[in-house]
């Protein structure tokens, strides 16, 4: 029997504003940046959320609910450094940490229980030393697996703990609604409450071949995420379950393709930087476009072989733009992101490759070497520059 930790931080970007200046504790904070811009909620302090401001919120509306509120642009960077100080303290208690965003990470305690004591000794142990080494507070799920955990984690917040015994999962899950379930969102969930199908309970008695004719491969997944089943094992970081993502809200919405794939070459150089930074490689890339009516697609590809090369992800990225753009279509945001990391080359020799992956290292660290003394800017490609023809 496992014993697996969801650790996730409470209203995190905010928590570290707080900790950066205390005189914001108690206080309606939006982290997002500009109200008068157009972007939308990071994160907002649970002072804020009692006037119904969530994340992904347009910033906008945010201040119209609360005109009080104290909006901060926050600092990407500074988040980065107090989630690896979080992240270096979780590594101290088990070798399988799974991140799975800046803010949140499980845990496996499967077998170190001799090390550290008991379980839930351990996992307030692990809580008190995020919270006086960091100043973050954290809420925490215990299971016997990731889905069970991460749905108690949710159900404490804030700043709270709760175990869920083996054996006792789907009890758990029973009264609770439908949107609970890890990738039930809004859309689903309302369209499950039009069939009477409000709790997990009702959603766990409902045929196996029933939810298979309904939604396919995500009918048998709901099937065993109803009766609180999950088998996906929590995957170290040296595993690969990192990603570096890099997205941006445009200023006015457009449907230019030439100006937003302009906009996709900054991005691809962004997180490709950041890759070789890393001095890793990628094999999977994702396409983000996010439409004036907020509709949000995404389209993954993964390559014949990893790499750190933007000119091969962006080719993808266009390729997959061009593919799935919809003409007269405004967009908002356009994102991409890498995955499927790793830290050495798969590669597969091509007799025809006119260029070796010596003379290719040789450019990227001139091109990073000039970005680390002058900054990102000094040096881009021309297709990342196009005005918007406004």
């Amino acid at each position: 029997m496992r014993s697996i930790l969801h650790v996730d931080m409470d209203a995190f970007f905010v928590s570290v504003e707080e900790v950066l200046n205390p005189s914001l504790r108690g206080k309606p904070v939006i982290v997002g940046g500009d109200p008068g811009g157009r972007g939308v909620v990071a994160a907002a302090s649970y002072a804020a959320r009692k006037y119904g401001i969530h994340s992904a919120m347009p910033l906008a509306r945010a201040r119209r609910l609360c005109p009080s509120a104290i909006f901060l642009r926050g600092s990407h960077s500074c988040y980065k450094e107090f989630s690896c100080r979080i992240f270096d303290i979780l590594r101290g208690y088990s070798p399988l940490v799974e991140p799975m965003s800046i803010d949140e990470a499980y845990v496996d305690l499967t077998g170190c229980m001799r090390l550290h004591g008991s379980l839930l000794d351990t996992a307030q142990r692990m809580r008190d030393e995020i919270s006086e080494q960091v100043g973050i507070n954290s809420s925490i799920g215990i299971a016997a697996n990731k889905l069970v955990a991460k749905v108690a984690s949710t159900a404490v917040k804030p700043s709270g703990m709760l175990w869920i015994a083996p054996g006792m999962e789907r009890r758990f899950l029973a009264p609770l609604g439908v949107e609970c379930i890890p990738g039930i969102g809004p859309k689903s969930a309302l369209e499950l409450r039009r069939m009477g199908i409000r709790t997990v309970m009702q959603l766990s008695e409902l045929p196996l071949e029933w939810l298979e004719q309904a939604y396919g491969k995500w009918g048998s997944a709901l099937y065993l995420k109803a009766r609180g089943t999950c088998d996906h094992p929590v995957v170290s970081e040296e595993e690969d379950s990192r990603s570096i993502s890099r997205e941006t809200t445009l200023l006015e919405d457009s449907a230019d393709p030439k100006y937003l794939e302009s906009i996709l070459s900054y991005l691809v150089e962004k997180a490709v930087f950041q890759l070789r930074v890393e001095k890793l490689y990628a094999r999977s890339v994702t396409l983000k476009l996010r439409h004036s009516d907020f509709k949000t697609v995404t389209r993954c590809i993964t390559l014949r072989e990893s790499t750190d090369d933007d000119r091969i992800i962006f080719r993808e990225i266009l390729h997959l733009f061009r593919k799935f753009f919809v003409r007269r279509t405004c967009v908002r945001l356009t994102g991409v992101s890498l995955s499927s990391l790793s830290r050495v080359r798969f590669q597969q020799l091509d007799l025809f490759e006119k260029v070796s992956f010596k003379e290719r290292d040789r450019l990227f660290r001139g091109i990073d070497g000039i970005r680390d003394k002058y900054g990102f800017h000094s040096i881009l490609k021309a297709g990342s520059f196009r005005d918007s023809g406004k």
